[in-house]
């Protein structure tokens, strides 16, 4: 039991060392992005995910950590996405926005505005500008913008309050905005990836010896649906996995799942949302497995990652247990590698 313990610590070492932080969950959100235009300038779209009418106020935080003056915006509720035809005077970081008010009509005329954009009032008042309720709370939001963009923005009329006029083209739009997620370190990879083999070369000893004594929940071949999170890119994956577990008390596993994934939720156009799937294998012992698993981006889903993970299944039956992993992965975005920290929970039904 003492080596046991010893193993899960030496498991877990690399997972106590990513700290991400905390990232804004709002359903509803405003943001933008500068793009540089055919003629070598950057220009600014703003955007927003929800059909409401929108005033905010918003700034720029320069490359050379200088901010700008806070500017005033105004997006009417036929719009989700506005161009300012004015060059930006300096490289952008990041375009801040804050102070925003999110405005609707209800059933009765009345105009309801709140800062809150979790409000359920707001949200009920809504909803019947959306096609399905749940897209307000569970998509892609670069997807929905430009989803919605495309049923009204030709009906948009700029007027006297807006300072934007539509002078750029989609083609214009940048197709990998900034990422603030955290870039994977050459040193904290290269120690990482040491700690997790000499980890997995340890749990291989360990389940060379335990190959043959005798347990009666092993081998098997199971199905589980799983509700996975990426905690730092906010990827939500329901996908229903299919596991082959070999071996007795120590021994191999072949993992495949397949099922829908949100894309990202906290950063914009990270991954597409739709299909996803994910191959691996793992190394059991017991109740416990550590297993790596991964998916490459492909021309039509740009979702990637790779990931490990300590498992425990907790057997409510000979044939029934609840499946339980966290760990450590890396996604890449545009030539970079980041941090990730999913987890998961499913039932693993034997067969």
């Amino acid at each position: 039991m003492k080596k046991l313990m010893i193993l899960m610590m030496a498991v877990m070492l690399p997972l106590t060392a990513l700290y991400g932080k905390k990232k804004d969950k709002s359903n509803i959100m405003v943001w933008g992005e500068v793009v540089t235009a055919d003629d070598g300038r950057d220009y600014l779209t703003m955007y927003k995910n929800c059909p409401a009418e929108v005033t905010a106020q918003f700034h720029f935080k320069y490359k050379d950590k200088t901010e700008s003056v806070m500017y005033d915006l105004f997006m009417p509720d036929t719009v989700a996405a506005v161009h300012d035809p004015v060059p930006v005077e300096k490289p952008v970081r990041e375009v801040i926005v804050d102070n925003i008010v999110y405005s609707t009509v209800d059933a009765e005329g009345k105009k309801y505005s709140t800062s809150d954009p979790d409000d359920p009032v707001l949200a009920m008042l809504l909803v019947d500008l959306f096609d399905f309720y749940h897209d307000l709370f569970w998509f892609d939001v670069y997807h929905r913008a430009r989803y919605y963009e495309g049923r009204h923005y030709e009906s948009w009329t700029p007027t006297s309050s807006s300072r934007y006029q539509k002078t750029h083209s989609d083609n214009n739009r940048s197709k990998t905005p900034d990422v603030n997620l955290n870039k994977v370190d050459d040193a904290a990879l290269l120690i990482g990836a040491a700690t997790v083999a000499v980890a997995s070369v340890g749990m291989l000893v360990a389940v060379v010896d335990k190959w043959d004594v005798p347990d009666d929940r092993f081998p098997y071949v199971s199905l589980s649906p799983q509700l996975q999170y990426f905690t730092q890119s906010g990827t939500m994956r329901d996908v229903l996995q299919f596991k082959v577990r070999m071996g007795n008390l120590g021994g191999f596993s072949f993992l495949g799942d397949i099922g829908y994934t949100t894309g990202s939720l906290n950063e914009a156009n990270l991954f597409d949302p739709g299909l996803t799937w994910s191959a691996g294998l793992g190394i059991d012992l017991g109740a416990f497995s550590l297993s790596f698993r991964g998916k490459p981006a492909t021309s039509r889903y740009s979702e990637n990652f790779l990931t490990c993970q300590l498992g425990y299944d907790i057997f409510v039956s000979k044939d029934l247990a609840m499946d339980l992993s966290a760990g450590a992965g890396i996604l890449g975005h545009d030539g970079e590698l980041y941090w990730d920290i999913p987890v998961s929970v499913g039932l693993l039904w034997k067969f």
